[in-house]
């Protein structure tokens, strides 16, 4: 079994600038209330692989999978210790109006723990709405004065 999460947000700011912000993992902890600390060896590509510490959690590894600076990435993480796999995927989608529809799915699997997969997720996507506030928020800021548009 497979426990999800999916939320969506639509926001004005430009696919630009929501790229700068997810690819440049060192300002994760900026938007991202949830993370202390974050790096990535190498270029923000597929096949990446880096290391994040969550709030108040340990470092764990994690790798990115899909990276398309006009779709969105996805990116993973197992964490052996518990046999936990989490899948993280973030999707833009061009709208009628010009806008973006932002879209975070998480998805984590824990074969045999089933109870601790709805435990880890909740607490996993509990701050995702108000990231993704933040994130837009941003890339707008980065849109008017950076000219990403």
């Amino acid at each position: 079994m497979t426990w999800n999460f999916e939320h969506s947000i639509t926001t004005k700011a430009s696919k630009k600038a929501l790229w700068a912000l997810y690819s440049n993992v060192e300002s994760w902890p900026i938007w991202d209330q949830g993370i202390e600390n974050i790096s990535l060896d190498g270029e923000f590509k597929e096949g990446a692989k880096g290391k994040i510490e969550p709030d108040g959690q340990g470092i764990m590894s994690y790798r990115i999978v899909f990276a398309d600076p006009d779709k969105g990435f996805s990116d993973e993480t197992i964490m052996d210790d518990i046999g936990a796999y989490l899948k993280f995927v973030h999707t833009f989608t061009d709208l009628s109006d010009g806008k973006i529809q932002l879209t975070h799915h998480v998805s984590i699997s824990c074969p045999g723990k089933e109870e601790f997969e709805e435990k880890l997720g909740t607490g996993t996507s509990f701050g995702i709405p108000g990231t993704m506030e933040s994130l837009a928020r941003m890339a707008i800021f980065l849109d008017k004065f950076c000219k990403f548009r």
